[in-house]
């Protein structure tokens, strides 16, 4: 884990991280409170990293370096052209990331996904009353499950496959890592695992994982925040990146938000990661808070409704059925109306005040700010003796029109 935070006014932009950061995506990753994840990416761009903090064992701080050597000086028209150099000078780069190194990055990741399905399906299979009769049938289950999340999102929609593997189809793959993908299947799951359908399914879970923007895998995430030439305000633009694949970095743009321009709102803030504390701070309640109010709020709407019909002389025959047709509608409703009141009170007395101040604040102001607010998360951490991987010295670096990147604090 990690505690990172964004503040951008129309001044300037605040980036303000600690210290550890996760190396490897594999099983027993190492933490480290030594990381650099603030890093800048020419005069008047800054680049935020959070979550796996390396690609092939590359941390983000090597790779930057690298990316300065080569593209340092240049002062790119947008936030987004900025980004998009970045990736683009990190495909296909063969002398920072070995295709050797790459296949058995891959190799790894996908022994663990067949090895996932597997030990779900087990789980299936050995759960009371799963109806499962056979192993094999437990395994079509689970992978069923694992195909359908990668081919729809939580809300219901179809993933679409990432622009940039749109030269990388079914045929391409195949011929890329299918002799690979016959051995892992073969030693996961033996004859059953290379029967012609069950074999198909498989290959097919490799490629979605692959190029479908579900990021099953160990993910880093990327802010890229500042001033491109064309920019009279900051600008800043969230990405998610995390394999290599066919010598492409696997990505997929977020969001963006640029502040003082149209209906852009004249300041930003932005968590990643570790916020607990930032999020209680911000909104006047801890966030678990919040939702133990929601909970007990519907527990107490439920019990006084059914004391009230039980005062009223209602049969106990009809207080099941009236109190199973409020739960459908009137009880979840006046929930969300107290959610809902909760949370303007919350906007209202805390994050718009916040937001006012910080839209007139000075670059120093933001980047004390972000600052704290950081470390509010780790002193949470230290007082819990919570294992988050989250600590260490902050790094603030602040990006104005004037000055360009600056550091406002940073460890020796």
């Amino acid at each position: 884990m990690t505690s990172e935070v964004m503040i951008m006014n129309r001044q300037a932009v605040v980036l303000a991280a600690d210290s550890a950061v996760t190396y490897g995506g594999g099983p027993e990753p190492v933490v480290t409170l030594e990381a650099e994840k603030i890093l800048s990416l020419g005069p008047n761009i800054a680049l935020m990293v959070y979550s796996r903090g390396d690609v092939l064992g590359r941390s983000w701080s090597h790779i930057a370096h690298a990316f300065n050597r080569a593209h340092g000086e240049v002062d790119y028209e947008t936030v987004d052209d900025a980004a998009r150099a970045f990736f683009d000078f990190l495909d296909q780069n063969r002398q920072l990331f070995p295709e050797h190194e790459e296949r058995e990055e891959f190799e790894g990741l996908m022994r663990a996904a067949f090895l996932t399905v597997l030990n779900h399906a087990k789980s299936l299979r050995g759960y009371p009353g799963g109806g499962y009769e056979s192993d094999e049938a437990a395994f079509a289950a689970a992978l069923e499950l694992y195909l359908g999340h990668l081919v729809v999102d939580e809300q219901g929609t179809a993933r679409q496959r990432l622009e940039i593997f749109a030269n990388l189809d079914d045929e391409r793959f195949g011929h890329q890592y299918g002799e690979m993908l016959d051995g892992l299947i073969s030693e996961a799951l033996g004859d059953f695992g290379m029967a012609a359908g069950t074999r198909e399914k498989l290959h097919r879970f490799a490629y979605l994982i692959a190029t479908q923007p579900a990021f099953l895998e160990p993910y880093a995430g990327l802010v890229f925040a500042g001033f491109g030439s064309a920019d009279v305000f900051p600008v800043y633009s969230h990405y998610y990146a995390s394999i290599l694949v066919d010598g492409v970095l696997k990505r997929a743009h977020d969001e963006a938000t640029a502040v003082g321009v149209e209906d852009g709102p004249n300041a930003f803030l932005r968590t990643f990661a570790q916020a607990e504390m930032t999020h209680a701070f911000l909104r006047g309640v801890h966030p678990y808070m919040f939702d133990v109010m929601v909970s007990l709020n519907l527990i107490a709407n439920e019990a006084a409704a059914e004391t009230a019909l039980k005062q009223a002389g209602t049969p106990e025959a009809q207080i099941d059925s009236i109190l199973a047709a409020m739960r459908e509608e009137a009880l979840p409703r006046l929930a969300a109306e107290f959610a809902h009141a909760v949370q303007t009170v919350s906007q209202d007395e805390f994050i718009n005040p916040f937001i006012k101040v910080v839209s007139a604040s000075g670059k120093k102001q933001l980047a004390e700010t972000a600052k704290a607010l950081v470390e509010l998360n780790i002193l949470k951490s230290d007082l819990h003796m919570s294992q988050t991987g989250v600590g260490g010295d902050v790094d603030v670096a602040m990006v104005s029109r004037t000055s360009g990147f600056e550091w406002y604090a940073k460890k020796s």
